[in-house]
């Protein structure tokens, strides 16, 4: 055999042996891009049925192993976090918004917890204090502001007066429950306002009939 024929044998040879081994390399290569799509798809079903997130978790561990990326010597999962973020939020029901409206009700609960908390706070620190060895001296003064913040915390109840006793209140420049009128000459719970034509009243905030000024006061 001529060295031509030779090496046209070994070539031949050669290619037999090598390519199977190219063939199942290629087959064996997985895919990130086609796996990345796919997650993508199964993400976006809003109801997915059991077998589509069992391929979707399946689809997810496959990425993190084959195709995350290596940074700073540790292994991160490059873009499927954003995927997977998306896919836990697309399972997510909406949330009700609940619209509160302010009332003065609302308001004064509200203060009068918080006034509650702190002052259910302040008696734990004293306690706590008091255990770790502190004098009767050294808490006197936290238990004045307790006793005087804390003894009657709510003092929202208005006291009905009778009208004989809020004719002589007015009588005297007072508001109908004694009260002192403010610079307006208007009581609490009332706004003063420009009538027009020089002429002025106080008006009730939760509405009805406005009122003179008891007084002229200094603001006119």
């Amino acid at each position: 055999m001529n060295n031509t024929l030779k090496k046209a044998f070994a070539f031949a040879l050669f290619s037999i042996i090598t390519l199977p081994v190219v063939g199942a390399d290629v087959s064996e290569r997985t895919d990130c891009n086609k796996i990345q799509s796919r997650i993508s798809e199964l993400a976006a079903i809003t109801e997915p049925t059991e077998e589509q997130s069992t391929e979707l978790s399946q689809l997810q561990a496959q990425y993190r192993s084959n195709c995350s990326k290596t940074a700073s010597g540790r292994r991160t999962s490059g873009r499927v976090s954003t995927i997977t973020a998306t896919a836990t939020t697309n399972q997510i029901a909406t949330p009700v918004v609940e619209t509160v409206v302010m009332t003065s009700q609302t308001v004064l609960s509200d203060y009068i917890g918080k006034r509650e908390s702190l002052c259910e706070e302040l008696k734990n620190n004293m306690d706590v204090l008091k255990n770790n060895g502190a004098t009767e001296i050294e808490l006197k003064p936290l238990q004045n502001q307790h006793d005087k913040d804390c003894s009657d915390i709510d003092k929202s109840a208005v006291v009905e007066v009778d009208a004989e006793t809020a004719a002589a209140n007015v009588a005297a420049g007072l508001c109908t429950d004694g009260s002192k009128p403010n610079q307006f000459g208007c009581c609490e719970g009332e706004t003063f306002k420009d009538m027009g034509n020089l002429v002025f009243a106080c008006c009730p905030d939760d509405g009805g009939e406005c009122y003179p000024p008891i007084n002229t006061g200094d603001s006119l």
